[in-house]
């Protein structure tokens, strides 16, 4: 069984840099065998109700300005997987869980070429996106993980987002010193998959610290939830624990059970 893993991709720029998190993610695949496939969730495809990237010829999508011209000459060329799309909109169906396929989104975002490039850069690997129903509570978005792990025989199972994101504070110098309310904000979070207290993290917006001056919008923690639904006992492991520009963590949360 394959596990299940939110991964923080920070900048698109970092498929482009040998910053620590860089090599980090790079390495992280000698961790267990390769996937026949992957199923992704970013933080930059959302949707008000689920949907399934169903284009049988998607592109990347350089979705950001102001980057060095080095990032918009990167390539990429992911491949979906058609069959295995109609074998998750029937798991879904077959739970009573609307999900639509959408033909005519172009492709993949950021959240899953910038990271996978650094991950398998030979692109020979299927990917299959799933969008971010935006609305969904965590628990929703835990049962979307749930549904999903009866794949993880043979899929790498993804949530592509930053574990602490609030890019209207970050001080882009890479060496910044760690703000403390990412710092907390981290720490309550990890602390809370590593005993598997589903309880609290599902009452995050109550309860976990500095929650706006982390995530002024929740796209980029909300990934989180679906790795963790995809989980069999619900306890993750905080792998990579750096911060980059003072505020962003970018742990790699992995779920290996």
């Amino acid at each position: 069984m394959f596990p299940s893993i939110f991964i923080s991709h920070g900048s698109p720029q970092l498929c482009i840099t040998q910053y620590q998190s860089a090599k980090f993610l790079k390495k992280l695949p000698s961790s267990f065998k390769k996937p026949k496939y992957i199923i992704i969730i970013s933080a930059h495809w959302i949707t008000k109700n689920i949907k399934i990237l169903s284009n049988p010829t998607p592109n990347i999508i350089y979705d950001f300005y102001g980057f060095p011209k080095e990032l918009y000459e990167k390539k990429y060329p992911i491949k979906n997987h058609l069959i295995k799309v109609d074998e998750i909109i029937q798991k879904f169906n077959e739970k009573n869980i609307s999900i639509s396929r959408d033909d005519n989104h172009e492709g993949y975002d950021h959240g899953v070429w910038a990271p996978l490039s650094l991950m398998y850069p030979k692109a020979d690997i299927p990917v299959i996106q799933i969008s971010l129903p935006i609305y969904y509570s965590a628990t929703e978005l835990i049962g979307i993980g749930e549904i999903l792990q009866s794949f993880r025989n043979e899929a790498l199972i993804i949530g592509s987002g930053t574990l602490t994101h609030n890019l209207r504070d970050s001080n882009w110098d890479i060496n910044a010193d760690i703000k403390d309310y990412a710092q907390e904000f981290r720490d309550w979070i990890v602390s809370k998959l590593e005993c598997a207290d589903i309880e609290s993290l599902c009452e995050f917006l109550l309860l976990a610290p500095r929650l706006t001056n982390n995530h002024p919008t929740l796209e980029h923690l909300l990934p989180l939830f679906i790795t963790l639904g995809a989980s069999i006992n619900k306890k993750g492991k905080a792998l990579n624990n750096v911060f980059m520009y003072g505020n962003q963590a970018m742990d790699c949360i992995i779920f290996e059970k």
